[in-house]
């Protein structure tokens, strides 16, 4: 089966039924947080990729009047996002690249690790947008290189079949012609969620005493963690 009907034929939906929902409080904030912090006045906002688009319900909810929408090539992903149309908030099964509206921000919420092509998918961008945030995951690791079941878990479950690293991301954006205005790591649930278990809840104090000492050796010793970048043309 290809990547695109992964997507399409429902299996992503199976292997993954809520499509992510739980995470889609901590994601909007960070969005948020991210705009405020750029003194950003947004005029329009599209997802790509928006899957059942909690994370762009709430974000509108913080963004009251701004124009939203959501874009992704599911059908099951776009049938569930239906629940948060309003006013203000619409969402299209279309290929934004080609069929998209322009906005004042996209964002890319955990996206480019799904795209075969992302240089080309990062090119067609520029024409889309002036403004951009992005949320990678940072799959290569020490970690990940030692025990390569973890990417094939990766890419098994939730499509991954791109590895980054920080270093890896930087030149991928620079390469497409955008500058970096802001960016922070961002943890994996296991390191903020309550452990079960007396060795989880060990390995968690571990991890996030490396993580407050050393963050870039962490994210590329340990892995799991990701960044979310706001971006301009440059």
């Amino acid at each position: 089966m290809s990547v695109e009907n992964i997507y399409t034929s429902g299996q992503y939906l199976a292997q993954n039924p809520g499509f992510h929902e739980e995470d889609a409080g901590w994601k909007a904030a960070l969005v948020i947080a991210m705009v405020r912090k750029q003194g950003w006045q947004v005029e329009s906002l599209a997802e790509v990729g928006c899957g059942s688009g909690k994370v762009l319900q709430l974000v509108q909810q913080a963004l009251p009047g701004v124009p939203c929408s959501g874009y992704d090539i599911s059908p099951q992903g776009i049938a569930r996002a239906g629940a948060w149309t309003n006013d203000h908030l619409h969402f299209y099964e279309a290929d934004f690249i080609r069929d998209g509206a322009p906005a004042d921000l996209l964002l890319m919420m955990d996206v480019l690790e799904h795209i075969p092509d992302y240089y080309g998918f990062l090119q067609g961008l520029q024409q889309k947008a002036n403004r951009f945030i992005f949320h990678i995951p940072l799959d290569a690791s020490c970690r990940s290189l030692l025990k390569p079941q973890v990417l094939l878990q990766q890419r098994q479950s939730v499509g991954h079949i791109h590895y980054f690293s920080k270093e890896m991301v930087w030149w991928m954006l620079a390469d497409c012609g955008y500058r970096i205005c802001d960016w922070q790591y961002t943890k994996p649930r296991t390191d903020i969620d309550r452990a079960t278990g007396f060795i989880r809840w060990v390995k968690k104090q571990l991890r996030n005493a490396s993580f407050a000492l050393f963050p870039d050796w962490s994210a590329k010793c340990w892995g799991g963690y990701s960044v979310i970048i706001s971006a301009e043309r440059s």
